[in-house]
């Protein structure tokens, strides 16, 4: 979509486009006229509709007439009674096969819509508009979708490419420091497993400045989009983006039974990153230096989540029912150096409680 009248940059994430610069949204307006839906839905969470569909709608006029469909914000709505209230709905708005949704929102709104999307009619058209920065450099990119299940995070889901996927950065300015955390979470795995010069870039940036982070925000998502193009459907180096993510869900899961506060899903990666730093260093592919830094540069960043001896049972049995587990055994992405990773490698139920003994050592200093 090269243009001469639009600033925008397009990255090729292999059967989709990722779409960044200035004019990201007028972009979707021309792509959505070259679409030609026979009808479009806006698809967002209370936040997003309230915060960002008024700068949608003013730089996409092709949506100034579609329908909105609302849920309510966080992890709670990527469930099959939300599903089936949106299917239900959708079905009732007679939408068909040519209908366009467009997810408005965070990580949240992307898994749901995809998976929306991906099962209406056998198959929708759609259009990813990240408003969060977990969504922008991660969660919207690489045609993933999945809803919780069980207490088990994607427990359902579908691969379901998106038309494109368009990042308007300013959107980041309707997200607190909280949130904002959640997402560097995900900048750092991929400086972690892929590109060391961008672990360093990240350290160094003032977080709280949007033009400082709007390079990074780039880069993190060329990442993801790169990594995306070699393995679409996560047969083998895409499995590298799941460091921190096999012990990170299971705490993140988790959370959510706990009396504590309920952990963001960067949050809880980032205690999965420690764990799985420390394996890394344990089994001899990570230096003790490397780890150390990682490991000071997280809790620096991150508030400790407690976890008392008796949880790490039940942490680990949510553990089991994760995809990347083959043959009944638990398989990591664990590091061999800052920029490299190493995918499949087999860990004993022993070694991951072994890892939660060390996170919580760390945070009891």
């Amino acid at each position: 979509m090269a243009s001469k009248s639009l600033s925008v940059q397009e990255i090729d994430a292999g059967s989709h486009p990722l779409v960044m610069g200035a004019d990201s949204l007028r972009a979707l307006d021309r792509r959505l006229g070259e679409a030609e839906g026979s009808a479009h839905f806006v698809l967002g969470d209370e936040n997003t509709l309230r915060h960002c569909l008024p700068e949608l709608l003013a730089q996409v006029p092709r949506l100034r007439d579609a329908e909105t469909i609302g849920v309510a914000p966080g992890e709670g709505s990527k469930s099959l009674p939300v599903c089936q209230d949106i299917w239900m709905h959708l079905t009732a708005r007679a939408a068909d096969r040519e209908a366009i949704l467009i997810t408005l929102g965070g990580g949240v709104v992307t898994d749901l819509g995809g998976f929306i999307a991906g099962t209406f009619k056998r198959g929708v058209r759609c259009v990813h508009v990240p408003t969060s920065l977990m969504g922008m450099v991660d969660a919207a990119i690489g045609g993933k979708s999945g809803i919780d299940l069980g207490g088990v995070k994607n427990n359902v889901g579908v691969f379901h490419d998106p038309l494109a996927v368009h990042v308007h950065v300013p959107f980041l300015k309707s997200l607190g420091k909280r949130e904002l955390l959640n997402g560097v979470a995900e900048m750092v795995k991929h400086g972690l497993v892929r590109d060391a010069a961008h672990w360093e870039a990240i350290q160094q940036a003032p977080l709280h400045d949007l033009d400082a982070l709007a390079p990074l925000v780039e880069r993190s998502a060329t990442i993801k989009a790169e990594v995306v193009r070699e393995d679409p459907r996560e047969r083998g180096t895409r499995k590298a983006l799941n460091f921190g993510h096999t012990i990170g869900h299971g705490i993140e899961a988790y959370s959510w039974e706990a009396g504590q506060r309920a952990l963001l899903h960067g949050e809880a990666v980032a205690i999965g990153m420690v764990c799985e730093a420390w394996l890394s260093w344990r089994l001899g592919l990570l230096d003790r230096e490397s780890n150390d830094r990682i490991t000071a540069y997280l809790l620096e960043l991150y508030k400790p989540f407690v976890l008392q001896g008796d949880e790490d049972h039940r942490i680990i049995e949510l553990m089991r029912n994760d995809k990347k587990n083959s043959a009944g055994q638990f398989r990591f992405t664990l590091l061999t150096g800052i920029g490299a990773a190493r995918v499949d490698v087999p860990i004993t139920a022993a070694q991951v409680q072994e890892a939660l003994e060390h996170y919580r050592l760390l945070i009891r200093v």
